[in-house]
């Protein structure tokens, strides 16, 4: 019988105890509640601001980060001569410019100091910029070398950058500095041509919109909207580099030989007014401009710098009485040598007497007393009325910065005087410009027919150009008073040839000026009037002043040289170089020679007698 065993039963455990149950107080959840609303609000409020009231402005400050505006420059316009060398022209050069975030605080000296060795700059200045905390970038270094460039990204710094900048050079350095002028560091022509024309040539600068990354780089994919820079215009001068060759050439000989102070020539053409060749000395390299005094590289001499010019203006003395009358070129005066006008004595450059001479000897001898006396004859009115017709006293319009007028004290001024009405007879008492004298002369080679003197030949933006049409300014004396000067001035011109051939000829009678060739000329002796008043006793300007050939002339060419150390007359010092140049002129032009316009002893090259 199986064996059951009986398990007895077990006993229900007890129940647990239920934990006490803690009870916070009302207002203690209401206080959290409550602070928890008010932090909400706060940046609900705040969100609000930033998001609603402040949008627009937070915007901006937004994409002002990455989007800006970028100039772009535009090109200077080139400036050449008549054969389309370059006289000027923009290069574009690097330029350092610095981030300064983006510069280590820790190697900011170190780095100005480096610098300041390779760019020849102040390291004070240097570290200023790469510590700067008010600009994103800024210059450090304009115009580089390229061999300095290359030193400076060398050193790998990225908190420097490269800005392409363009900067004026003159590839000529000085060659007709003077008349193309110079433009400064930022780009703005401050004298000559240059400042003339300053607004045609800069043009209008463009510029680019766009989103850019921290390293001034356009972001690509980003939209951009460009508007491209409309260059300046390009100008072609007058000016024929062989004629300002040969001008500078021989004017600086001239002055070094003779110890001048400075001098100017003129070239020009009378038919149409362009200036074929314009000097003056001392001259300047517009490319370091600064190096010079403000008053050489700042004004032209051949327009702005006003002298008495002496007996070259008997040409105007003697073409005012016969235009208006006065007297014909048989019409004769006693040259005494001296002669009292209003209590002072008047006399000729040697104090010599001629005797009775007419209008041609009076410029022949170059008598100031016979020029007084015609001047008498013309009378005050007459005279002055032809003097403005010539153009003396005003602009002659030439398209260069610095030009002056001249002084001239005309009758019926408060000015005039009667005896400042006989010296201005022989040039003495009146004030004009070289360019001044050249336009005059002019006239007289273009029968009378006086136009406006220009420098710039064409002008062109992109493909568009236009040409420069001659400007007639008036007639001031009649086709056949203007021979009649021509004739008397060949005369003049074969009296002072002896200046030239007497060392070959042996002779100093009157000969060719320039073999072969009949030309025209008028000496000057200047007095230089003296601040206190008075005239320099020691020193002169002495000029020449002509055309060739007589009939139909290409040039009218001005010779001046100032304070002459060895000539206290200037004529031996001007006439040689008027004679150099012309005769280079004439030869340039293929103008055949005369084998029959020959003195005893002179030759023609390449001509047989």
């Amino acid at each position: 019988m199986a064996t059951r065993t009986n398990n007895p039963p077990r006993a229900r455990p007890e129940a647990a105890t239920p934990p006490a149950r803690v009870r916070l107080e009302r207002w203690r959840i209401n206080a959290v509640l409550l602070l928890c609303l008010v932090l909400v609000a706060r940046v609900v409020v705040r969100l609000g601001d930033l998001q609603v009231a402040q949008h627009d402005t937070l915007s901006a400050q937004a994409r002002a980060e990455i989007d800006q505006q970028v100039p772009i420059q535009a090109q200077r316009g080139l400036i050449t001569d008549r054969l389309g060398n370059v006289l000027a022209m923009d290069v574009d050069r690097e330029s350092l410019w610095v981030v300064p975030s983006q510069i280590n605080p820790d190697k900011a000296a170190r780095l100005a100091l480096t610098l300041s060795a390779l760019l020849g700059k102040d390291s004070a200045d240097i570290l200023t910029s790469l510590t700067d905390t008010e600009h994103y970038w800024l210059p450090v270094a304009r115009w580089l070398d390229p061999q300095v460039a290359a030193q400076v990204d060398a050193l790998n710094e990225p908190g420097l950058h490269w800005q392409y900048e363009p900067r004026r050079v003159y590839p000529q350095g000085t060659f007709a500095a003077q008349l193309i002028g110079a433009a400064n560091d930022n780009g703005d022509g401050i004298s000559g041509v240059e400042g003339f024309y300053n607004g045609q040539l800069q043009g209008s600068n463009g510029s680019l919109e766009a989103e850019f990354d921290p390293n001034k780089n356009p972001i690509a994919i980003a939209p951009s909207r460009t508007i491209p820079p409309r260059n300046g215009e390009d100008l072609r001068l007058t000016i024929d580099p062989l004629v300002q060759y040969v001008i500078e050439r021989e004017l600086q000989q001239a002055i070094e030989k003779h110890d001048a102070d400075g001098g100017s020539i003129i070239v020009l053409d009378p038919k149409t007014g362009a200036i074929r060749g314009m000097a003056s000395w001392p001259t300047f390299d517009p490319n370091r401009y600064g190096d010079y005094p403000a008053d050489v590289y700042g004004r032209n001499p051949a327009i702005s710098s006003l002298y008495e010019p002496g007996s070259t203006f008997k040409m105007i003395t003697v073409s005012a009485g016969l235009q208006t009358r006065s007297f014909t070129a048989d019409t004769q005066v006693n040259d005494t040598g001296t002669i009292y006008r209003f209590g002072q004595s008047l006399s000729n450059w040697n104090g010599g007497g001629n005797g009775m001479i007419d209008p041609a000897h009076v410029i022949y001898y170059s008598s100031n007393v016979g020029a007084l006396q015609l001047n008498e004859i013309t009378g005050p009115e007459k005279f002055y009325s032809m003097v403005d017709k010539f153009g003396f006293g005003k602009l002659t319009g030439v398209d260069m910065g610095g030009e002056e007028a001249g002084i001239v004290n005309s009758w019926g001024t408060d000015a005039y005087n009667d005896l400042s009405f006989l010296t201005n007879a022989y040039g003495q008492g009146i004030s004009v410009t070289p360019l001044q004298m050249v336009q005059a002369a002019a006239a007289i080679a273009n029968n009378g027919v006086m136009m406006r003197p220009y420098i710039v030949e064409r002008r062109c933006q992109a493909e568009r150009c236009t040409d420069t049409q001659p400007v007639q300014v008036g007639q001031p004396i009649e086709k056949g008073v203007a021979w009649t000067l021509r004739r008397m001035m060949v005369n003049s011109a074969n009296h002072y040839a002896p200046v030239v051939w007497a060392a070959q000829t042996g002779s100093y009678a009157d000969q060719w000026l320039v073999p072969g060739y009949q030309v025209t000329a008028k000496t000057g002796t200047s007095s230089i009037p003296l601040e206190g008043g008075g005239y320099d006793p020691s020193y002169t300007i002495g000029s020449v002043l002509g055309m060739a050939p007589a009939e139909d002339a290409r040039y009218v060419v001005l010779v001046k040289i100032d304070r002459p150390k060895d000539d206290i007359w200037g004529v031996t010092t001007a006439i040689p170089v008027y004679y150099n140049i012309m005769d280079q002129l004439l030869r340039y032009e293929k103008i055949p020679p005369d084998p029959t316009l020959l003195s005893e002893g002179q030759e023609i090259p390449g001509v047989t007698p």
